[in-house]
Formats: C-alpha cells, structure tokens, sequence
C-alpha cells in the first residue's frame, strides 16, 4: 500500500513534470486522491507533509497551491536533527571548506557599500546592558551570515540556519573570554580590509584562521 511520504515524493514529480509554476494550484484533493489512487485521508498526509516541507500551502481560499523554492525551509529540517560529536565535528569541516570558497563570489559580488555593511556590524558601539561575549558571538554570527548573503547564491545562504546553530552551541558549551571575542572581531575586520584591498587570498586566509578559532568537538585550536 502506498505510503503518504511516496505520494508526497509523486506529487513533487507530477508538479516539475506539468512544470506547475510558484503560485499554481494544483488539482483538488479529490482529484489528486483519484489521480494517484488512494484515499483522501492518506492523500491529506500526503499534502500536510509537503506543507512541512515548504513545497505548497493550502487553505479553504487558496486550494493546494505551489509555493516558491526557498532551500532554507529545507536546510533548516537538519538543525534539530544535530546532535552528536561526530555531527558537530562534521559541520565544522563542512564549513571550513566552503566558507573560503564563499568569499571567491564575495568578491565578485559586493558592492562598496556591501563592504562597508560588514565593517559596520563589527565597529558598532556595544550595548551598555549587554554582555560582551554574547554580543560578540552575535556579531560573529551575524558578519557570517552577511558574507553569505553576498555571495548571492540561494543555496549558501540557506544555510544560515545551521551556521547560527553553530555559533549558539558553541557560546553555551564553551567558555569564551573577551580577550577571544576581541581577536575574532580583529580578524574579521581584515577580511573587510582584505576585500576592500581586492585581495582575496589574504582574505581566506584570514577567515581561515577565524574558523580555527573555536572547535565544535569540545575546545579552542
């Protein structure tokens, strides 16, 4: 007997075959049920899994309609699912090997005033009634999130959400002085320096040695 997740999967292959475009309906459950013949009960599980997953939306108004691709929908499913040591020390790696890569389109990419957005969240005064290592892991999340955003690339920049995961577990588990927190906002600025220069090995290596910094399989390099 079919299951809801291999109808989900055939609904997605019968939407990219009709080419059905963002903001499309689809046929109504009753239609779809009969279509794939099988009852409109698993058909509605059907259908609320590819709501969880982002691919439609439906309503009394709307019917079942497609919705626009965001990978983020589908990249923050993983976050919760992390867990273990090796799954940490995995990410780790996963992301000292693409973020150097990122900033290859950053440099393409960024306009001055792009430039001058990352340099503003690192020289922008502290909040008096906040705590420095906290508002410096927020402003290393948020200057990494920003590069990712440059690079214009759909794909890396849903992956946002794993990367403030990454930041969160370390702030909870490790203990981080200020004097840290200073030498991360150091190397971030050059990177600024570097891309403004145009140099673009000096900035990886740069944003290599931030990376080195902290470690997810339980301490500092």
């Amino acid at each position: 007997m079919k299951r809801a997740r291999t109808i989900a999967g055939e609904i997605q292959e019968f939407i990219r075959r009709e080419r059905v475009a963002p903001g499309g309906r689809l046929p109504t459950e009753h239609a779809l049920a009969r279509r794939f013949r099988v009852s409109r009960t698993l058909l509605r599980e059907a259908i609320q899994a590819l709501k969880t997953m982002g691919v439609v939306e439906s309503g009394p108004r709307v019917g079942i309609r497609v919705l626009a691709f965001d990978p983020r929908s589908h990249i923050d499913s993983m976050i919760s699912r992390i867990h273990t040591e090796d799954e940490r020390r995995e990410l780790y790696e996963f992301r000292c090997l693409i973020e150097p890569a990122i900033l290859g389109l950053v440099a393409r990419r960024a306009a001055p005033r792009d430039l001058d957005r990352l340099e503003s969240i690192l020289r922008s005064p502290y909040p008096l009634h906040r705590d420095p290592v906290a508002d410096g892991f927020a402003r290393d999340a948020a200057f990494h999130e920003e590069l990712w955003r440059i690079s214009g690339n759909r794909f890396l920049y849903g992956l946002r959400g794993l990367l403030v995961r990454y930041f969160a577990d370390i702030q909870q588990e490790q203990k981080v002085s200020e004097a840290e927190i200073r030498r991360a906002r150091e190397q971030h600025l050059a990177i600024v320096r570097a891309l403004k220069a145009g140099d673009l090995k000096r900035a990886q290596k740069e944003l290599t040695l931030n990376l080195g910094m902290f470690r997810k399989n339980g301490g500092r390099k």
